[in-house]
């Protein structure tokens, strides 16, 4: 009797494998806010803390998630209550990459139609011009239009033009400084953008790093990136995940993210090669409507005007004119020019107003870079309104970002309204204490006992 009660009040050893314990964790933590400690994670699981420990770095890793730390030191779990995974894509970016791609695929057959049919159409509408002007004129007024070059806009769309030389024209390389066809696609679409290195932020933050004692804080990306704290929190987290990095707490309860292994080189320091920008650094700038001169754009808008009025002007009175109508005459000669050149027109102008809405979100953005630059300054210390946003729209900066970025509204001694950034400043002074006990062996990649050299 006593060894039956005995088998079964004892608690039989278990194990788990990383992916059950990783299930059982996470069906433990659904619908419980996401946010726990290392102990709720064993509590609500039951799991063993080392397999629980291992069980959240493992959820760290694959869904979005922050770290927090209390005054004590110990470890906050924040994952977002829905579990979204780090590499799912949301319904607006998925939108934007559909929109970017049915985008892309316009501006191809576009640019096609511009080179088959400006010049084509507007050859012929000018042919037909003098067809009609001929046409009310004597045989001998006809006769006199014989030398009229009507080529020379097939010539100057591809870069070249004509040229007199001994009585005889000869085509010859033209000097400008692009094809009156790429001015056209700049006149329609805007200039080429450069190559994006779409790694780049990534490698400037890792240059950072190095650079810091491969220590950073969260107010280290809230100023390089001008992030709020949440998403410098959920990047931090990432670089962890990414970069082999781990969470380390000050006394203070300041989480540092430690990323060691990056530290490592061989031979002598070198000097970084990847250049590290503050926020400040990163102001948008409206881009340019197009690449061309103003006079050049001028002369593509009347020369697509002339097009878009000729179906109203010119072809009616060379159509009075025709004996036997031409097959498809009026979706050649009437609906495809006046669409197209309605196009032709209506791009641009579309741009334009995408740009100008877009506008008020580059200013505050930028708005919002600027004062990180006067908090850096400050060192997140108090300061007054005019030291920190002396313009209008920063100062509507500074009330829209002052909670996101740790902020506090505090009164001096001369009841003067001032504010401050307690978080700031302590992330700042913590941080800096944790680069200057680093260890300088953390950079040593050991000593080499091979090499295929040798």
């Amino acid at each position: 009797m006593t060894g039956s009660m005995a088998a079964d009040t004892t608690f039989a050893a278990k194990s788990y494998s990383e992916r059950e314990a990783r299930r059982i964790l996470l069906e433990a933590l659904k619908g419980q806010g996401g946010q726990l400690t290392k102990a709720d994670a064993v509590a609500k699981s039951g799991l063993p803390v080392p397999v629980a420990e291992d069980a959240l770095g493992s959820l760290l890793k694959e869904f979005r998630s922050h770290l927090a730390a209390t005054e004590s030191g110990e470890l906050i779990y924040q994952f977002d209550p829905s579990f979204t995974r780090r590499d799912a894509v949301p319904l607006r970016e998925k939108l934007a990459k559909l929109g970017n791609g049915l985008w892309r695929g316009f501006t191809f057959l576009f640019k096609i139609s511009i080179v088959t049919t400006l010049v084509v159409y507007f050859v012929a509408f000018v042919a037909m011009l003098i067809a009609v002007l001929f046409a009310r004129r004597s045989s001998d007024d006809r006769d006199s239009g014989g030398d009229i070059d009507f080529t020379w806009p097939l010539f100057w769309m591809w870069g070249w033009g004509p040229s007199y030389d001994g009585g005889r024209y000869r085509r010859r390389r033209r000097l400008p400084d692009k094809p009156l066809y790429k001015k056209v696609f700049e006149f329609v679409f805007g200039p080429p953008k450069p190559p994006v290195d779409p790694l780049a932020e990534e490698k400037e933050v890792l240059a950072f790093i190095r650079q810091k004692n491969g220590r950073i804080a969260a107010a280290d990306l809230v100023m390089l990136m001008g992030w709020d704290f949440a998403r410098a929190e959920e990047e931090a987290t990432r670089l962890l995940v990414n970069y082999g990095g781990e969470p380390e707490v000050t006394d203070d309860g300041v989480v540092v993210y430690a990323f060691k292994e990056i530290r490592k080189t061989a031979g002598e320091e070198q000097p970084a090669q990847t250049t590290v920008r503050w926020a400040w650094e990163r102001l948008e700038a409206r881009p340019p409507l197009t690449g061309n001169r103003t006079g050049t754009n001028v002369a593509i808008s009347l020369f697509n005007g002339f097009n878009l009025l000729a179906p109203l002007w010119i072809v009616p009175a060379f159509e009075a004119g025709l004996r036997a109508p031409i097959p498809g005459q009026e979706f050649l000669l009437h609906d495809y020019p006046l669409v197209f050149s309605s196009l032709l027109f209506a791009v641009p102008l579309g741009r334009w107003l995408v740009e100008r809405a877009r506008e008020p979100g580059r200013r505050r953005r930028n708005a919002r870079r600027r004062l990180l630059q006067a908090v850096l300054a400050k060192q997140g210390q108090a300061a007054s309104v005019e030291e920190l946003a002396p313009e209008p729209v920063a100062a509507e900066a500074l009330s829209r970002s002052l909670v996101d970025l740790g902020g506090d509204v505090v009164t001096d001694d001369n009841g003067q309204i001032r504010y401050a950034f307690p978080r700031i400043r302590q992330e700042l002074a913590e941080i800096e204490k944790a680069r200057a006990g680093a260890s300088g062996r953390e950079r040593d990649p050991g000593a080499i006992v091979f090499s295929s050299k040798n």
